[in-house]
């Protein structure tokens, strides 16, 4: 089974970059501390490392479909554990007025520097993941999609098992724009993603397409199947109560477009096709599923 879905918000995807380079000067500062230790024999024999537990709290506020972000942070903390036992082996040396010994100096510099690049590879996630989150749905943008459309792709064809896509608008959200206004239309937008991944399966995954269009990615799923998940949303959707500026409620619909990603074919082509089933669905009267010929 593919992971499942989740959002990491723009606003904790930064609060764990500030975690990160706080983290990052106080190891500036403690690393300091433990060179000190190893001059002088005065200064504090075992300074304590800073970022205990930091990568469980960075973990809280990441979510990550792929786990590759989960996996860094494991090797953050275990370049971390590695980092400190070798420091505490020298400063427990000089603590007992002992010299430096130059391979444990060496194991103790080495550790240090793969925690600073493990440190560096959580943080280049972390930067890539906030470039590709719409800020507005918190859903994943379409810079990152068609990575994640391929990676499903190519796991559905070596499995041989069946995956759609679906193109997702919201019919006639112009309207909703020019009546009711723009700070309206992202209150829609926001809900209606947050929507989707409430009825949608846990291993789907939901994109913000662009404007007013979003597409899912339907693993395990044939087209059949896929039709009557989607019109049993459709219909729920129609039904789901939205609020104005004013207080005043009002309903939007949705028209999809469905299609299969086939062996051998990309996963491009699959949305392209999901595009045209789209326009047929807006073109047969809206708030409709079509499926892709």
């Amino acid at each position: 089974m593919t992971p499942p879905v989740t959002i990491t918000a723009p606003k904790e995807t930064e609060e764990a970059l500030c975690i990160l380079d706080q983290v990052s000067a106080d190891h500036l500062e403690w690393l300091k501390q433990v060179h000190r230790s190893l001059l002088f024999q005065d200064a504090d024999p075992r300074p304590a490392a800073d970022g205990r537990g930091v990568e469980d709290g960075l973990a809280e506020k990441v979510s990550d479909r792929t786990g590759d972000c989960h996996a860094a942070l494991r090797r953050l903390k275990d370049a971390r554990r590695d980092m400190e036992v070798t420091g505490r082996c020298l400063t427990g040396r000089a603590a007992e007025g002992l010299p430096v010994d130059p391979a444990g100096y060496m194991a103790f510099m080495n550790a240090v520097e793969t925690y600073h690049a493990e440190g560096r590879r959580v943080e280049l996630m972390l930067h890539q993941a906030l470039a590709e989150t719409d800020p507005l749905t918190g859903l994943r943008n379409r810079r990152g999609m068609m990575r994640d459309l391929r990676r499903e792709w190519m796991r559905a064809d070596r499995n041989r098992e069946t995956c759609c896509v679906a193109l997702v608008d919201l019919d006639h959200f112009k309207e909703v724009n020019d009546t009711r206004g723009h700070l309206t239309g992202d209150k829609v937008l926001a809900e209606t993603a947050a929507f989707f991944l409430r009825r949608l399966r846990s291993y789907d995954q939901v994109f913000r397409f662009g404007g007013e269009e979003f597409l899912f990615c339907l693993p395990h799923t044939d087209i059949p199947r896929a039709k009557r998940i989607l019109d049993r949303l459709r219909l729920l959707m129609a039904r789901l109560p939205l609020l104005d500026q004013e207080g005043h409620r009002f309903f939007v619909s949705i028209s999809i477009g469905i299609a299969d990603m086939l062996s051998r074919t990309p996963p491009e082509a699959a949305v392209a096709r999901a595009d045209h089933a789209l326009y047929l669905a807006k073109a047969a009267g809206r708030n409709r599923v079509c499926v892709a010929g």
